[in-house]
């Protein structure tokens, strides 16, 4: 199923080499984990005991936590793909939580860089991933919105026509914060990947992961 599970990745979510060879490299360390502790060769046969014992594994033996958090979604994905295929039918991965990341000082980008960066898109794939990277950046910089504010931003918030973004910040004040008119072409352009790569969703958020749940900040920072 691991090889199913890769190429339902690789063309049917479209997701980037980079990622489908990350969720290889992880899957197949899992499965060796498997085999290795539990004498089982197949990652759909494992149970929620035998996951968490792999990520504890990982914890001690010092990997970072955005590293393990990494190969967490990377179950999750999978686990999700099998219960889809009725491959399984309980989630190994219900109980498991993401490690608590070490809050990092702020670091600030020069202006002429950033500007370089969001002017070079060949710096960004044009697939749903590829565009909402550059579209977080865009708004970040073009709109000065927080974290928070970004990952619950929501399609009804935004006004391309008056080009404008609705949002709800601390204490629920709520601000109306014009954009310049290069956002809607990036907009535009990554609403159309997402509606052709990731289809429609119980849910009015923009920027989505390429599963279609809401971002969360471990994706942004």
């Amino acid at each position: 199923m691991v090889e199913s599970f890769l190429k339902y990745v690789r063309f049917e979510k479209r997701f980037s080499p980079h990622t489908v060879l990350s969720y290889q490299t992880d899957l197949q360390q899992f499965g060796s984990f498997l085999k290795t502790t539990y004498s089982e060769k197949k990652p759909e046969l494992a149970n929620y005991s035998m996951v968490r014992s792999w990520i504890v594994s990982l914890v001690e033996s010092k990997r970072n936590a955005s590293s393990v958090n990494r190969k967490i979604a990377c179950l999750r994905s999978f686990y999700k793909f099998l219960l889809k295929r009725e491959v399984i039918n309980k989630d190994p991965m219900v109980k498991i939580r993401v490690l608590k990341m070490k809050r990092r000082l702020p670091h600030f980008v020069k202006e002429n860089d950033m500007v370089a960066m969001l002017d070079n898109a060949s710096d960004f794939t044009d697939d749903h991933a590829g565009l909402r990277d550059r579209l977080i950046l865009e708004l970040f910089y073009g709109t000065g919105i927080r974290l928070s504010e970004l990952i619950n931003l929501k399609e009804s918030q935004i006004n391309l026509q008056e080009r404008t973004v609705k949002v709800l910040g601390k204490r629920n004040k709520e601000r109306v914060i014009p954009f310049l008119p290069g956002l809607v072409l990036i907009m535009e352009a990554y609403r159309k990947a997402k509606k052709k790569e990731v289809g429609e969703s119980n849910h009015d958020c923009l920027l989505v992961t390429d599963e279609g749940e809401p971002l969360y900040p471990m994706m942004v920072i």
